[in-house]
């Protein structure tokens, strides 16, 4: 006959053994998930981005799968993908970076289109993490302020900050950090596209 400490002994083992056991499922379960929708959300990503391509080179046309016809480029410790847009014979037309920065919740990966001088056509965000109604002002369907970097360049804005920083760029009501953060990625997406073409910079 068991005795007490026995039973408490052997009930102990069992509950051990069960928590394992729905722990063991629990993660087994939460890889599956992670297998399967990892897929569906790279797929999202890919068709956002290319959605957005034509919003970042102002409708121009375009002849080459411009999103397999890139590099990447390291800068300051943040890796940039620089990506070709090409004619119908071939020739390097405009530019596309692909780049991300940490603003108030997380990373904000943005698309930029630039002309062979070096000037901003569009700049669309692809995903962020930001404060419903502060910092999600930077998508174009909640506020215009993503188009202020059109027309943009190294060499006619000298000074890349919001104007609470001494900039020109407008900050949000009650959410400094989301713009603040978009105009330092741009900028810092910039100068990786002038190292990236050979030419010095500060």
């Amino acid at each position: 006959m068991m005795t007490y400490v026995e039973k408490w002994k052997d009930k102990i083992g069992y509950q051990t053994a069960l928590l394992a056991a729905t722990c063991g499922l629990a993660a087994l379960l939460l890889v599956s998930t992670e297998i399967v929708t990892r897929p569906v959300i790279e797929l999202r990503l890919a068709e956002d981005q290319n959605a957005l391509l034509d919003q970042v080179l102002g409708g121009k046309v375009y002849a080459n799968d411009v999103f397999n016809d890139g590099h990447i480029v390291s800068f300051k410790g943040q890796k940039y993908h620089i990506y070709n847009v090409k004619n119908e014979q071939g020739q390097v037309t405009y530019h596309v970076i692909k780049g991300a920065e940490e603003g108030y919740s997380g990373l904000i990966t943005y698309l930029i289109g630039v002309n062979l001088d070096g000037v901003i056509q569009g700049v669309r965000i692809i995903s962020h993490s930001e404060t419903p109604g502060l910092g999600d002002k930077i998508e174009l369907a909640k506020s215009p302020w993503i188009l202020s970097f059109n027309h943009r360049s190294l060499k006619n804005t000298p000074v890349w900050a919001v104007k609470k920083d001494g900039g020109d760029f407008d900050q949000f009501s009650g959410a400094t950090i989301t713009p603040r953060s978009v105009v330092r990625g741009i900028h810092k997406a910039m100068l990786a596209l002038k190292k990236d073409q050979g030419e010095s910079h500060d």
